[in-house]
């Protein structure tokens, strides 16, 4: 029989890694914003907010490891093969709901994170792009002109650049 204050436990590391998740897709929507103004400043800021999330995530998953081993030891199995959804069918219907809810919630609260960071990075990836594009218009090498000789003759020059950088 598995230990009603484990799967407590469990269900608390999953609302607390859901609020953290939450926090992560508050950051991760600023960020767009900040990545379509071109704020770097703020840009780097958001960063560090992330990182200091990311680390206490870490912890998290390191007590979630903790708490399914004791359950799974409880239930005579591996910790890598316990699954909540073979939780819930051992589980008294109250505590399998309260988990199961818990798990959907941060499910979808993970799933909406993962859509934000993908715009985000081709957001990035776009500003990327652009200021390639500009270095490269800007690095090209003008136009060649006609110019005029001594004997009155036309020769080809190549035009500068705008950064007047020698090759």
């Amino acid at each position: 029989m598995i230990d009603a204050i484990w799967v407590d436990n469990l269900i608390k590391v999953f609302e607390y890694e859901n609020k953290l998740y939450t926090q992560m897709l508050e950051e991760a929507e600023s960020k767009t914003d900040v990545i379509v103004k071109g704020d770097v400043n703020t840009l780097q800021e958001t960063t560090l907010k992330e990182q200091k999330i990311i680390n206490e995530l870490g912890k998290l998953n390191n007590a979630r490891e903790q708490i399914v081993a004791q359950i799974a030891k409880k239930a005579d199995k591996r910790p890598e093969e316990l699954t909540v959804s073979g939780l819930v069918d051992i589980l008294p219907e109250d505590k399998a709901k309260m988990l199961t809810s818990t798990r959907d919630k941060l499910k979808d609260t993970i799933e909406k994170l993962k859509y934000r960071n993908d715009l985000n990075q081709k957001l990035l990836n776009n500003a990327i792009e652009f200021v390639n594009f500009s270095l490269n218009l800007i690095m090209q090498p003008g136009p060649q002109t006609a110019q005029y000789g001594r004997k009155g003759l036309e020769q080809q020059v190549n035009g500068g650049n705008v950064l007047d950088i020698k090759y």
